[in-house]
């Protein structure tokens, strides 16, 4: 098995310094990490590279020097082809050594957003990222506050967070105070309580999972996220004296997940997800008919029994509908189709 060491500076601050990759091999990669620590001594990415440089030692010494290898790639400041340039640089790399697995080395989580791409390529077998170690004194602790607020002033993917957000969210709380300060309040509450509940996915594995299955679809994803939040409110509000959210935004973000897919899915295939319409007229109905009787205190067996086939007439209506509808539109043996075979 071959593996290679990679180093991957994934934002591009070897080349804003002005050394070219790709890096191929330990000679080449050590003088590339003393002379980048001679311009830039405070950066993590040199401590990086010799990271690199001595997980290859270890590995060669205990596989032989002929089956492993080093290399540093530097990907782009601009995120939208960052990963784009990290993958054209492996592949130079993998011209010259052709590995069998990658031994991912980074200095912290922004590099290690290219591991999907690096494993378009290649298996990744682990993923190392180093720490330095900072002085406890106090003015190398300014000095280190200073280093990073400055980074977070300037630098604009930290700058649109840090300071954006936060000065966003005082603009309205002071148009609140000009307007009307309880709705404003009641704006920031469930801002709030967005943001955590996202925070909450996140922790769970939950957006993980269903960024995966809507990978191809990102406006139903986030339509799928607003109307699970909508939900998770309204249902806390009902047990609680505090009506953050009506019934009826439950209902319209129930629509939402299934009018996007349907939407979205036509825009990037050119053809109608007639399941989609389905399943979006059933979980409609759903929320229409069946739930507010059952949210109910003491639920009615007869109403019950009412809403029940309600719901069951609407969903079969629709159904029936997309029948009709998917046959005119020229399905297996269609009325437009046959049509068409008919003039062709």
């Amino acid at each position: 098995m071959r593996v290679l060491v990679l180093y991957v500076d994934r934002d591009g601050d070897l080349k804003k310094q002005g050394f070219e990759t790709p890096v191929i091999g330990r000679d080449e990669v050590l003088r590339l990490g003393i002379r980048y620590i001679l311009e830039s001594p405070d950066d993590s990415d040199a401590n990086a590279i010799f990271a690199a440089v001595k997980i290859y030692d270890r590995l060669a010494a205990e596989y032989g020097r002929g089956g492993v290898s080093v290399a540093v790639v530097s990907g782009s400041p601009d995120e939208s082809v960052a990963n784009l340039v990290v993958i054209r640089e492996l592949e130079q790399v993998l011209s010259v050594f052709d590995a069998d697995v990658i031994y991912f080395v980074s200095d912290g989580p922004s590099d290690e957003a290219a591991v999907p791409a690096v494993q378009t390529k290649r298996p990744v077998i682990s993923v190392h990222r180093v720490i330095v170690r900072q002085a406890r004194g106090v003015e190398e602790t300014v000095a280190l506050f200073k280093h990073y607020f400055n980074k977070a002033v300037k630098e604009l993917r930290y700058r649109r967070y840090i300071i954006g957000v936060p000065a966003f969210l005082a603009f309205v709380l002071m148009l609140g105070a000009a307007i009307n300060l309880e709705l404003m309040r009641r704006i920031l509450e469930l801002s709030s309580l967005f943001l955590v509940f996202l925070i909450a996915l996140y922790g769970l594995g939950i957006y993980d999972f269903l960024k995966r299955v809507f990978v191809k679809y990102e406006i139903t994803f986030m339509t799928v996220v607003i109307f699970t939040f909508t939900l998770t409110v309204y249902f806390v509000s009902a047990i609680t004296p505090y009506g953050w959210i009506p019934y009826g935004a439950v209902i319209v973000t129930s629509a939402l997940p299934g009018i996007s897919y349907v939407v979205e899915s036509y825009h990037a295939e050119r053809r109608l997800k007639y399941g989609g319409i389905v399943a979006c007229c059933i979980v409609v109905s759903f929320f229409c008919f069946l739930l507010p009787v059952l949210l109910r205190p003491r639920v009615d067996l007869a109403e019950l029994m009412a809403s029940f086939v309600l719901f069951l007439l609407v969903s079969g209506a629709a159904v029936l509908a997309v029948r009709v509808a998917r046959r005119l539109a020229g399905g297996p043996g269609g009325v437009i189709k046959r049509r068409r075979d008919l003039t062709a």
